[in-house]
């Protein structure tokens, strides 16, 4: 799989341990794609914004918000509500094994394009 970063580009061939290592720091930007192909991919945008709901999401949680979406048989998904850096690499994690425990820790929606 790939891994596209705002601040690094892309990464083939990216392995497990390499992405956590990138998405745990600070240096990659405000998202992050691992890919399958350009139709089949997992996905995360930050979404802090300068107001209160995002000051209350960081002091409750520890993180800035973040947005998950996902796309395959040519729909895409989001997650709802806002996550947590914490939980965008647990998905990715589990994206990348192949598993299927990634969608089962959100509530989707379908994201009419």
């Amino acid at each position: 799989m790939m891994l596209t970063t705002e601040e690094l580009g892309e990464v083939p061939n990216v392995e497990a341990a390499e992405m956590d290592d990138i998405l745990a720091s600070d240096g990659f930007g405000k998202f992050a794609i691992l890919s399958v192909s350009e139709d089949v991919y997992l996905q995360a945008g930050n979404d802090w914004q300068p107001d209160e709901a995002c000051r209350a999401f960081l002091l409750a949680h520890d993180s800035d918000p973040w947005v998950l979406e996902f796309r395959e048989d040519d729909r895409q998904y989001q997650a709802t509500g806002r996550v947590t850096l914490d939980l965008v690499r647990q998905a990715f994690r589990f994206y990348l094994s192949g598993g299927s425990e990634w969608r089962g820790g959100f509530t989707w929606s379908e994201l009419n394009l």
